[in-house]
């Protein structure tokens, strides 16, 4: 033993010395640092450092039991000997009972370094094993905190698999109480047989091999279905046998719904990209039909027009080459409107313009309208309606719409009842000849819808010239009009929620004009079927394809018809079996229908013809374009008006003194000096120089956005190109009222 420190209570010199010597030959080697007074010892014992304390028993003014009780205040674990001559064994006995280690007779030194052996020894046993209780208790310590706090469910169970430790966790989870289930088998626990029966063996097999397992597992918690994640590990007794199990289980039910989620939005992520690569397969096949549309009728546009121009051709000839530029300059046109309606419906911005409207004349006119194309390719086109009453009557044939448009006026102002009996009316067009509309004189027509009487008719004839385009020559194209019951309980998807697109007065509509378009045509795939009603769909965008058009027309006459609170289906046999159509719109009661004349401005709202010449009137033509200034000075001096026409807005001015017109009509989008601009210089003049003269805006820019721009900029009416002749001499008659 060397590096000790003893401490010697001892008032003789000789006997410390020989103390030391004791100590110093028996190879204990340490520093005895020797003391004599109870003031003396008290402070070394306050500084501390020693291994090792001897005390005399007898001192003067101080004796070996108050040093004794100093030191088990100061240092209670230090070893106490007393070293001493006298002391009889009561007092010996009283000494170890307050906590001396030993005590040797001074007569006795012998005893010494086996005493002082003994008790180092026996005080590194015991700090020793204070250290080591200290660390189980700090790692118990820890181990609670760690498994109370634990998110895991701990559990240990014996042999016979019946429970001997689970931490809170469990409670948690199951909702029964940890002491409820110490002691208790998860069958005693009323798991479900299933779950304790794969439990039961798992731990039998940890038990037979010593090897730990781990396995998921499901079990039905308080909040739900919870998914485990169990490892179960043998506890190992001093002579190698299994005392226990340990189980602890992790709740993984948020890592399964995220990995669940995770999939869904890969799935929804990758048909997301098959959507978006259909779209722009769908968007490259859109453009090439788009250029192809377009340039098919510029083509036969500017190749007629260098014939005329270049050559001298017969009457038969130049009647057959102005024929195909109108009817491709028509059909370019549509194109154009087709892809303006387009637009307007993406951006929400298609506005109708309700009135109580007859849809019967709709019909008509967009028959009459495909009544040539019909009969180019041998088509019979019929119409047969059929109305509430089904009373008869045949009327002369109707030489033009305006004869019809008499006809059906004078029908619906006949307000007696009817007691003809039911029969079956009909309105027919078949291989160019006069329609005929059959009538009881007394009886009430029933298909008064509220709408927009021209965006009616595009519906009709966007469906017919679908018909017409697919039907092959000989075919046939049947339109019915017939009146449809609805019980209000049992209206269609959508149907509610559409009749609130114009009026509230279509609220709980159950009566409906059903308008089914047949025909013998090419009919629709049933992989198509689904997309037919799409924009930009075509069931063959291929260059081969037989039939042109841009597939638009479809997707517009869907939007317009729930526009008007109604619905429309398609459905087909299949490819050769031909294609039906159903549009059906809401019928206002006659009860909303504000009498017999609003009725007949519904059909005047059809059938306008008013067809007056502008005799006498000066109109001011304003467009940097040479084509469409000296086709319109045509036009409008062909009607009788008195018209001249300029480049620019500065030359406008310099006229518009001078030849003092009564309309001004100007284009828009012109170099320098814009539309706009000329005419907010015209608003400045006083009137007697033409400052409130009535303007038309007449120009390509032809959105609803362009028409709003041109009313506010003070223009009193906007005309889009290409203008139709009669269209625009209409529009100047209104403005100055000839």
């Amino acid at each position: 033993m060397s590096g000790l420190k003893f401490l010697l209570l001892e008032d003789s010199l000789l006997d410390a010395e020989l103390i030391h010597v004791i100590l110093t030959e028996s190879t204990i080697e340490c520093e005895l640092v020797h003391i004599k007074t109870a003031t003396e010892f008290q402070t070394e014992i306050e500084q501390g450092g020693f291994d090792l304390i001897l005390s005399d028993y007898s001192l003067p003014g101080f004796d070996g039991f108050a040093a004794l009780e100093m030191a088990q205040q100061k240092c209670p674990d230090i070893p106490f000997i007393f070293v001493t001559a006298t002391m009889g064994e009561e007092v010996a006995i009283e000494t170890m009972k307050s906590g001396a280690t030993d005590y040797v007779l001074k007569q006795r030194l012998e005893r010494l370094v086996p005493s002082v052996r003994r008790a180092l020894r026996e005080a590194e046993e015991r700090r020793v094993r204070q250290q080591v209780q200290a660390e189980l208790y700090r790692r118990e310590q820890e181990f609670r905190a760690l498994v109370e706090n634990s998110p895991d469910i701990i559990v240990r169970v014996d042999r016979d698999f019946r429970h001997i430790y689970v931490n809170p966790a469990i409670e948690r989870a199951i909702g029964i109480p940890a002491e409820k289930i110490i002691g208790k088998t998860q069958a005693e626990l009323d798991c479900p047989k299933g779950f304790y029966t794969s439990w039961n063996e798992s731990m039998q097999q940890v038990l037979e091999t010593g090897v730990g397992c781990c396995f998921e597992f499901s079990f039905p918690a308080v909040d739900g279905i919870r998914y485990y994640q169990s490892q179960i590990v043998p506890e190992f007794d001093l002579d190698g046998s299994i005392q226990s199990l340990l189980s602890i289980s992790r709740d993984l039910t948020d890592n399964k719904q995220a990995e669940q989620l995770i999939r869904a939005s890969e799935a929804e992520l990758r048909q997301q990209k098959e959507e978006l690569e259909q779209a722009n397969r769908v968007k490259d096949e859109f453009l090439a039909v788009l250029s192809h549309e377009l340039r098919s009728p510029l083509n036969a546009i500017l190749g007629w027009s260098k014939i005329l121009r270049t050559r001298k051709l017969d009457a038969t000839t130049i009647a057959r080459a102005l024929e195909t530029i109108e009817r491709n300059a028509h059909l370019q046109t549509q194109l154009i409107e087709d892809l303006l309606d387009v637009s307007r419906i993406i951006r929400g911005k298609l506005i109708l313009r309700p009135q109580p409207t007859c849809i019967v004349p709709a019909i008509e006119a967009a028959i009459d309208t495909m009544r040539l194309l019909a009969e180019a390719k041998s088509i019979d086109l019929q119409f047969t309606f059929e109305h509430a009453e089904k009373s008869a009557l045949q009327l002369p044939p109707f030489q033009n719409s305006q004869e019809m448009k008499s006809s059906l006026c004078r029908m619906m102002s006949n307000e007696s009842d009817s007691e003809s009996p039911p029969e079956k009316e009909a309105l027919c067009i078949s291989d160019g000849e006069k329609f005929t509309l059959g009538k009881a004189p007394n009886s009430k027509p029933k298909f008064i819808v509220l709408g927009d009487p021209n965006r009616l008719q595009q519906i009709i004839w966007n469906l017919l010239s679908n018909a017409i385009k697919f039907t092959s020559t000989k075919g046939q194209v049947e339109v019915y009009l017939e009146l449809v019951k609805k019980d209000a309980k049992t209206l269609g998807h959508g149907d509610t929620a559409n009749e609130e697109s114009l009026s509230t007065n279509l609220r709980g509509v159950s009566h409906y004009a059903q308008i089914t378009v047949k025909d013998t045509g090419i009919g629709i795939s049933r992989d198509f079927l689904p997309y037919v009603f799409d924009s930009f769909r075509q069931g063959d965008a291929s260059m081969s394809r037989k039939h042109g058009g841009l597939g638009l027309g479809l997707a517009i006459v869907r939007h317009l018809v729930e526009l008007h609170g109604g619905t429309v289906t398609a459905s087909s046999s299949g490819v050769g079996k031909g294609s039906i159509f159903r549009v059906q719109l809401p019928l206002l009661e006659e009860s909303k229908l504000g009498g017999v004349e609003s009725r007949k401005k519904s059909l005047d709202s059809i059938f306008s013809t008013r067809d007056s010449r502008l005799a006498g009137v000066r109109v001011l033509v304003v467009d940097d374009d040479a084509d469409s200034r000296d086709f319109l000075v045509f036009a409008l001096k062909d009607s009788g008006a008195i018209a001249t026409a300029v480049n620019s807005a500065s030359s406008a001015l310099d006229v518009l003194v001078s030849f003092k017109p009564h309309v001004l009509i100007s284009d828009i989008g012109m170099p320098l000096e814009d539309g706009y601009t000329l005419l907010r210089q015209v608003r400045t003049l006083p009137p007697a120089q033409g400052g409130q003269i009535p303007a038309i805006a007449v120009t390509a820019y032809a959105g609803d956005r362009d028409r709003h721009e041109a009313i506010s900029a003070g223009f009193q009416r906007h005309v889009s190109k290409p203008v139709i002749p009669d269209a625009l001499v209409n529009v100047i008659v209104e403005l100055v009222g000839c």
